[in-house]
């Protein structure tokens, strides 16, 4: 199982350049952040070769730094902004190389035009690799039905489904059933508990269980570590499944 560390939420005890080797010691082998815009981003790569991590996932578009509210793909009329930021989205993602990216709807809109905007999205980036998410609340996307709606009227193999285990929990489903569900459409998969997006495991869901699931099922996309500990992240970690332990290596025998 791959797991990555959300660094907008993890190790905000420590300064940011610090926390990618933090990570790593931990035993995480990628991070993920929601918006990677704020920087340079060759020197977010450096940091990543440095400290030996892979890059799990981000958001789209970049944030809207006017006050709007983030992310528009459904919005009517919005179109051509939708295109413009998705093609400065993809000039980080070329350096970064996302295992995925969540788009994001906005608050409001119609599906006319969010279908129309993830056609175009996939099609302009066939080599990314990118998910949909309700998000209760906040998102013109509101449910697992209407997501496996658009899902399939799109019918894109890099587009997919990113499982967030608070808000299955939010929405009074299963993460596992969630995840049995949608099946090939999983792509990207974020822990937390509901609902305040603790350490995960907290709301009764069984982590362990959940990620052998996900493993069972040869799922082989990331798992980020996405909620705000309680604590301080170190003394959150008790989730995590313990690290493989590696076999003793044979001993020659003399003259072998």
């Amino acid at each position: 199982m791959k797991l990555a560390a959300d660094l907008t939420v993890l190790f905000q005890e420590l300064p940011f350049a610090a926390r990618f080797s933090a990570a790593q010691a931990a035993g995480f082998a990628g991070v993920s952040l929601a918006s990677p815009y704020d920087g340079p981003v060759q020197d977010l790569r450096d940091r990543l070769v440095l400290s030996g991590l892979m890059f799990a996932a981000m958001q789209a578009p970049p944030p809207n730094y006017t006050g709007a509210p983030p992310g528009f793909a459904a919005t009517p009329g919005g179109e051509e902004r939708f295109q413009r930021d998705f093609k400065r989205m993809l000039r980080y993602a070329e350096v970064l190389k996302p295992g995925a990216i969540e788009i994001l709807t906005g608050p409001e809109g119609d599906t006319g035009t969010l279908l129309r905007n993830l056609r175009w999205a996939v099609a302009e980036a066939p080599r990314r690799v990118f998910t949909l998410a309700p998000r209760p609340g906040g998102s013109f996307l509101q449910s697992y039905d209407q997501l496996a709606e658009l899902l399939a009227e799109v019918d894109a193999d890099n587009l997919g489904l990113c499982l967030d285990t608070a808000t299955a929990v939010a929405l009074g489903d299963a993460p596992a059933a969630v995840a049995e569900r949608f099946g090939a459409d999983l792509r990207h998969v974020a822990l937390a508990s509901a609902p305040d997006r603790a350490e995960p495991g907290l709301d009764g869901v069984d982590v362990a269980g959940f990620l052998n699931q996900l493993a069972a099922a040869g799922y082989k996309g990331w798992v980020s570590a996405d909620y705000t500990p309680k604590l301080t992240t170190a003394a959150g970690l008790g989730w995590m499944p313990p690290a493989p332990v590696a076999a003793p290596r044979k001993r020659k025998k003399p003259g072998g």
